[in-house]
């Protein structure tokens, strides 16, 4: 898991991501990913990646959409789908989270070293509670997240 907090506001995504460790260890390829595999019923290994969205630059280990509109039924349109419902995932996981901690619903009024504490503790809390299944059972009941 990895959490980055920290950047300053209206900087763009692209931009938080080009300085963060991740990226560093994505480019020098010190990150400790898993070796590239088959997917299931197939010959060619595919490598593991993120998916970042069209701000971020394309590379063996971050998959974006295909830029511009595809037909109907092409292989790009398909990519960019299953590329788009595996965000919508992350997406959830902030709504979820700004539902429940509702914080994060506006500006903190806080001093930028207290306020770097908020997202990674709510990250930590949102792990923590989904770890037992008890707590996950209240905290993302079954059908909260789509899959």
């Amino acid at each position: 898991m990895f959490v980055n907090v920290g950047c300053k506001g209206k900087i763009s995504d692209n931009c938080v991501f080009t300085n963060t460790e991740l990226n560093k260890n994505l480019r020098t390829k010190t990150l400790c990913l898993p070796q590239p595999v088959p997917l299931n019923g197939r010959e060619k290994c595919v490598p593991y990646f993120f998916i970042g969205d069209e701000a971020f630059p394309l590379s063996e280990n971050l998959m974006k959409v295909y830029p511009g509109q595809h037909p109907k039924d092409s292989k790009e349109r398909i990519f960019n789908c299953r590329i788009c419902r595996a965000r919508r995932v992350v997406e959830n996981l902030f709504g979820l989270s700004s539902l429940v901690f509702r914080v994060l619903r506006k500006p903190m009024l806080l001093e930028p070293e207290k306020a770097q504490l908020v997202p990674m503790t709510v990250a930590c809390l949102h792990n923590l509670l989904r770890r037992s299944p008890d707590s996950a059972a209240i905290f993302t009941p079954p059908g909260t997240f789509d899959y």
